[in-house]
This record gives structure tokens, C-alpha cells and sequence, in this order.
């Protein structure tokens, strides 16, 4: 099965991870790739090295990425995570990878919506969850399950800072 969770709203990564947890919870082999997330200092990071059967990947922590401004150096890091993912989907080790932001590196031209389909059709019997903003008309339509996250009201809208244990 393919997830999307997209959407300029919050909890596209909780909802991963909220699936994570309740495959994790009847013994499923979970990996988490964070594509454009490098800080281990937030609570998903923290929390899932406590969690059995559960392993999460980050590479890439960089503002300029984050504000619309990717550069070469992030093209070069997009294709060595998705090498990684390769080899990891070629271990057999896990049975739901969740690319956490994905849809982002996608929009930003870091990485080809085609290539990440042809990756995943290869291996109908793992499950698949794709996040972040703007996913592409062919990630959306290759999926099984879209949930858009809209956004009706956020604290940033009134300045309010990221809140620990909420926000990160």
C-alpha cells in the first residue's frame, strides 16, 4: 500500500509516525527516512530509540532547503539517501518505509516523482507512506490513501514559536 500525507497543514509527520507506532505495536519492521530533517534534538528522534523494531534515518538539516532554495550539494545528498533506500529495501529488513518529506524533495526538483514509483513498485509487499507539502499529481495518483492536512489556523500565523514535545 501507498500513503500520502500532504497538505500545508500540521501532522504529516505525526501521522507517519502514528502508523509507525501501531506497526510497531504488532511486531512490523519500520524504517523512517527523513529526507530534508537532520536534528536529532526533537521528540520523534528521541523517542524512537526506545521503540523495538522501528529505525529512523535522517540526513539533511538545511534552511536554505527548507525556504525554496535548494543547491547542488542537496541534490548530491537526495541521491545518496536515495541510494541508502535502496540498499535498505534490498536487505529485506523492514516491512513499512515511511519518506518523510519526500513530496518536498520532489518539489524541489531534488529527486524525480517517476523514479521514487518505479523504487517503490518493485516491492508490493512493503508498505510505503510518503509526506511533506505539495506532493505531484503522479505521487497522489500512485497512491492508495491521500490525506491532505489543510490548514485553518496556526500559531505561527500569531507569532508563536515551536513548541517542544509539539512541534519537534
Amino acid at each position: 500500500m501507498i500513503i500520502n500525507f500532504t497538505g500545508d497543514g500540521k501532522g504529516k509527520t505525526s501521522a507517519a509516525l502514528g502508523v509507525a507506532l501501531r506497526a510497531s505495536g504488532w511486531g512490523r519492521r519500520v524504517a523512517i527516512i527523513q529526507f530534508i530533517k537532520g536534528n536529532k534534538a526533537i521528540g520523534e528522534y528521541q523517542a524512537i530509540q526506545k521503540i523495538a523494531g522501528i529505525e529512523i534515518f535522517q540526513y539533511l538539516d538545511d534552511k536554505k532547503l527548507k525556504i525554496g532554495l535548494p543547491e547542488e550539494k542537496h541534490r548530491q545528498t537526495i541521491a545518496d539517501i536515495i541510494d541508502h533506500f535502496k540498499n535498505l529495501l534490498a536487505e529485506n529488513r523492514f516491512e513499512l518505509f515511511i519518506l518523510d518529506e519526500i513530496n518536498n524533495a520532489v518539489d524541489h526538483k531534488l529527486i524525480n516523482d517517476v523514479e521514487i514509483i518505479s523504487i517503490i513498485k518493485k516491492y508490493p509487499k512493503i508498505d510505503f507512506i510518503l509526506t511533506g507539502r505539495n506532493a505531484s499529481k503522479k505521487l497522489l495518483s500512485e497512491a492508495d490513501l491521500v490525506t491532505e492536512m489543510k490548514k485553518i489556523k496556526h500559531p505561527f500565523d500569531k507569532n508563536i514559536i515551536a513548541k517542544k514535545g509539539i512541534d519537534y
